[in-house]
């Protein structure tokens, strides 16, 4: 994620920012992960009191499910847009804004290659406040949880598989 002096921060912009990893998994095993919408999310770190929304025809793990949390004094939601098994997409937005964000969506690809999987996640916002002070304090706070992300996302699947984790592992060339 390129430091704060590389963004446009003025007041309403769209930001996005794209990072192409490669995980040492099969593609399968690695979108897994995405299977329980509620379990995946309850495992990332900032989040308490992770909780499924459910009741008046909400489903439970597929589009439209939605979990919400506290996460730094306020409650967020997170929807559920899309989950590809196929074609391997995954994304989520927040269906209202937060004291942080106007807008907010996450979208995951992943495609096989010859040593494991490549992912890509894009995340796009808009910064809510009005002060430029305040952006530039939310966008520290998302870059400081975004660089946690990928190895929580391994430990994910390690906590849920235990040791079976080491059997999806691929070799890697030297």
């Amino acid at each position: 994620m390129p430091g704060t002096n590389e963004i446009n921060m003025e007041y309403g912009q769209w930001i996005s920012f794209t990072e192409v990893k490669v995980v040492p998994l099969d593609i399968e095993y690695f979108w897994s992960m995405y299977d329980d919408f509620y379990a995946f999310l309850s495992s990332l770190s900032g989040r308490t009191d992770v909780q499924k929304e459910l009741g008046f025809g909400k489903p439970d793990n597929s589009p439209g499910a939605i979990v919400s949390f506290n996460f730094e004094g306020m409650r967020v939601y997170d929807r559920l847009v899309m989950n590809d098994r196929v074609n391997h997409v995954w994304k989520l937005d927040i269906p209202q804004a937060t004291e942080l964000f106007t807008l907010y969506q996450v979208t995951v690809s992943a495609r096989k290659i010859d040593n494991g999987t490549e992912v890509t996640n894009v995340l796009e916002f808009v910064l809510r406040s009005e002060k430029l002070e305040e952006r530039q304090a939310a966008l520290a706070l998302l870059q400081k949880f975004a660089a946690l992300r990928p190895s929580e996302l391994l430990d994910f699947l390690k906590k849920r598989d235990g040791e079976k984790y080491h059997d999806h592992v691929l070799p890697q060339n030297q």
